[in-house]
């Protein structure tokens, strides 16, 4: 059996067509502008918006702004849909282990630049003495 994400990426349809208008609109709401902001930027109503919102979601197949995110993010840097998950936890995965190979390398991980400044100012005296 499939697992949820796989059935999504089937569902969405990552050949339809957008209109200009519809792939701006898609743009700004994929990356985080709200309804009325992406309004205010492309010079249209609240209303145009929404309905202009519907019909991208309706020809990609979606009913979120997170599968939105998603759809408009690979399609502007021409990801495939399909590796955008795996990737994104790969990714995440090099991440953490890069910050958790830091906390086990310096000891004093969580000391401030300031406490280190001082120190070396203190060495640096230690060795003119």
């Amino acid at each position: 059996m499939k697992s949820g994400i796989s059935l999504k990426y089937n569902l969405m349809k990552l050949d339809a067509k957008l209109g200009k208008r519809q792939m701006e609109v898609a743009e700004f709401i994929g990356f985080g502008y709200s309804i009325k902001e992406t309004a205010d930027h492309l010079n249209m109503s609240v209303e145009t918006v929404k309905s202009t919102l519907k019909a991208v979601y309706a020809k990609i197949g979606i009913q979120k702004a997170t599968e939105l995110s998603k759809f408009v993010f690979c399609l502007r840097f021409d990801i495939p849909l399909s590796l955008c998950q795996p990737m994104r936890q790969i990714i995440a995965s090099v991440f953490l282990m890069l910050f958790v190979s830091t906390l086990f390398t310096h000891d004093d991980f969580c000391r401030s630049r300031r406490t280190h400044r001082i120190e070396r100012v203190s060495n640096v005296r230690r060795l003119k003495d």
